[in-house]
């Protein structure tokens, strides 16, 4: 192999310099959000770039190697916060806080080692930390070549360094706020800032919500008895991903409309009637032990950090407020796999998760079994045999108030159940790697994923009426969803609302639900107005005294 001539080699070095310019470039102006991979973000130019140029040039010795190293630990830090953000904004909307959020990682992992097979799933963990690894070695040695740049190239890079700065500074300082992308920006020092100052606000939220602690707007008024619902088993069901956007979205909105009518038959035709409403989630995307403890405790968390000073307190659930008033408080969680202390908080006096649903099929993915088979394990092994860990005989004649969390309308949507005979159910063996359909979906198919979330709720809304026709008796069932979808399904709506549904053979307890917020039927539109979900529990102890 022949050595290099001296215009090869000083082309190869003007090459070796562009790139680790470029490579700078592109870490500098790389998006925190899904929707700013445009042309018009990547043609902007960053004023840090000059700067970082100068600097690097400027500085010698020693001090020019823990330059590098401080810039790839910045720019390094950015680009994972950055990263750390378009994941958030693909599933909740919003954007990362480390400080609240850190255990997402672990519920990461829990989905995508259950979607893909941990295998898979650990493989793609070490290829993303070992471009990361290289991406900062290139980086490191990118800043290193810019610095080591000698003679003519070197005077030549500072004078296009010192000039891209001046001019930068004057359009920048020249261009006006409302002109929206500028072509120049210095985003980088704000950001940092801003990131600052959203860890502020979070430690100042947390003081907000230490005051809200101290007071109680159901038992600082007396103990509510639940008087017109005494006698009643009062089921309360969470749908998971079932948000507003399932019945407003031009893509679903048919669907929704005769899935709903459909099972408004279905209640119709046993002798039910509903009322439904909108109540805003304190979540989007994801996270749905937050609305669960929104709902319980009638307070907004709206993060891990509320939620982990909640479960500290005496503050009493819903469940808890029904237990004291008489009836026998149940839990029924199929998602939980994993020891769980902070149930405790909720107060049931019966907890079922999945290791005690004795589900004998094959599970669904991440789904760990089928609503259907829920809703029938409820039925006949929880809600007409409440004996508690007491045996207490008197604990059978109690009504039951439970609270059930569905799973199949969880991401990510596939494989699904086929709705079966209720009395083929049994102990779900039937469930045996057949009576599913949906292989997995890559989410860049973005109409497939909405194709399958569609098919899940509608299998779900289906089962659910058919569980209240057959099963209801005299009971008030409520039906909620937690938040609404990931963004894949429905964009990055404003709206948090979900749909809430009262379903009873018992028209007066419905009546007491306000015109204003409520309408009668189960498809909620307009003209009511929404409530936020943690209004409920302050709803069920005075509108059924």
């Amino acid at each position: 192999m022949r050595p290099l001539d001296e215009s090869e080699a000083r082309n190869s070095s003007v090459m070796v310099v562009g790139l680790s310019l470029l490579l700078v470039y592109l870490t500098l102006l790389f998006p925190a959000h899904p929707r700013n991979f445009t042309l018009a973000t990547l043609t902007q130019f960053p004023l840090e770039l000059p700067v970082i140029v100068l600097l690097l040039l400027l500085v010698k010795g020693k001090a020019l190697h823990w330059l590098s190293r401080l810039l790839v630990l910045t720019l390094g830090l950015l680009l994972l916060l950055r990263l750390a953000d378009l994941g958030s904004y693909l599933a909740f909307n919003r954007r990362f806080n480390p400080l609240l959020e850190l255990h997402l990682l672990a519920d990461g992992w829990n989905l995508a080692s259950t979607s893909v097979g941990p295998l898979e799933a650990a493989l793609v963990v070490l290829l993303m930390l070992v471009i990361l690894c290289l991406l900062a070695a290139l980086l490191y040695r990118g800043l290193l070549t810019i610095a080591q740049t000698r003679g003519g190239k070197r005077r030549t890079l500072l004078l296009l360094a010192s000039g891209c700065l001046l001019i930068g500074m004057v359009l920048l300082f020249r261009s006006a706020p409302d002109q929206g992308q500028d072509s120049v920006n210095a985003n980088v020092l704000p950001e940092f800032q801003q990131r600052v100052t959203n860890l502020l606000s979070s430690i100042r939220d947390q003081q907000a919500f230490i005051a809200e602690l101290q007071s109680d707007a159901v038992l600082d008024t007396g103990e509510p008895t639940f008087a017109s619902l005494q006698g009643r088993d009062v089921i309360l069901v969470f749908v998971e991903s079932y948000g507003r956007g399932y019945l407003d979205a031009e893509r679903f909105a048919d669907s929704a409309r005769r899935r709903l009518s459909a099972t408004e038959e279905t209640l119709d035709k046993a002798g039910l009637k509903s009322r439904s409403g909108w109540m805003a989630s304190p979540i989007r995307g994801g996270r749905s032990w937050l609305a669960h403890a929104t709902l319980q405790s009638g307070l907004e968390i709206d993060n891990q950090a509320r939620f982990d000073r909640l479960i500290s307190t005496d503050r009493v659930s819903i469940s808890g407020l029904f237990q004291r008033a008489g009836w026998h408080s149940v839990g029924v969680m199929p998602a939980i796999q994993m020891a769980w202390p902070e149930g405790k908080w909720y107060g049931y006096e019966s907890l079922t998760v999945n290791a005690d649903m004795g589900f004998a099929g094959e599970r669904f993915g991440y789904v760990t079994m089928p609503d259907q088979y829920t809703l029938s394990h409820f039925e006949q092994a929880l809600r007409h045999d409440n004996d508690n860990d007491n045996d207490n005989d008197n604990d059978n004649d109690k009504p039951v108030m439970a609270t059930l969390a569905l799973l199949s309308t969880h991401a990510p949507w596939t494989p699904l159940p086929e709705k079966l005979d209720w009395d083929l159910i049994g102990d779900g063996s039937i469930f045996d790697g057949s009576h599913r359909f949906g292989e997995p979906i890559s989410w860049k198919y973005r109409n497939k994923v909405q194709d399958m979330y569609i098919r899940s709720l509608d299998y779900t809304l289906d089962i659910l009426g058919e569980y209240a026709a057959r099963y209801a008796d005299d009971a008030l069932i409520i039906v909620i969803g937690d938040h609404q979808p990931p963004p894949i399904i429905n964009g990055w709506g404003e709206s948090a609302d979900v749909p809430v549904h009262f379903i009873t053979r018992d028209e007066s307890l419905l009546k007491r639900l306000p015109d204003a917020n409520w309408i009668d039927g189960m498809r909620p539109d307009d003209s009511v107005a929404s409530q936020r979900m943690s209004s409920l529990r302050h709803s069920l102890s005075t509108l059924f005294e």
